[in-house]
């Protein structure tokens, strides 16, 4: 178990109910290599948003469409890598500068 920073486009928040109870993803824009096309393809990537954080559906809708970075927790089970928000699940405010601008 790790956790980092996932930076990616929100595309969806998506809902539904089990046995168990509510379930939520995020559903971010994503890229995946190929073997047989040789070539990266685009594909989505879903983070679980833990139980303590489904009351914050709403301010993840506000962030569809944007790029986010949102810290996540990872965990590899078998060959498959999971991962689910972390911390107090907030996206973070991030500010990027160009290396340009760092020299300055």
């Amino acid at each position: 178990m790790s956790q980092i920073i996932f930076k990616a486009k929100l595309l969806n928040i998506d809902l539904n109910t089990n046995e168990k109870g509510l379930n939520m993803r995020l559903v971010f824009e994503s890229q995946r290599y190929d073997k047989g096309l040789d070539q990266w393809v685009p594909c989505s990537q879903n983070v679980k948003v833990v139980e303590d954080h489904h009351h914050m559906k709403d301010f993840y809708l506000s962030y569809k469409g944007r790029e986010i970075y949102l810290p996540i927790e990872m965990t590899a089970v078998d060959r498959n890598i999971f991962y689910k928000t972390t911390g107090d699940g907030k996206p973070l405010q991030v500010e990027e500068k160009k290396a340009t601008e760092l020299k300055a």
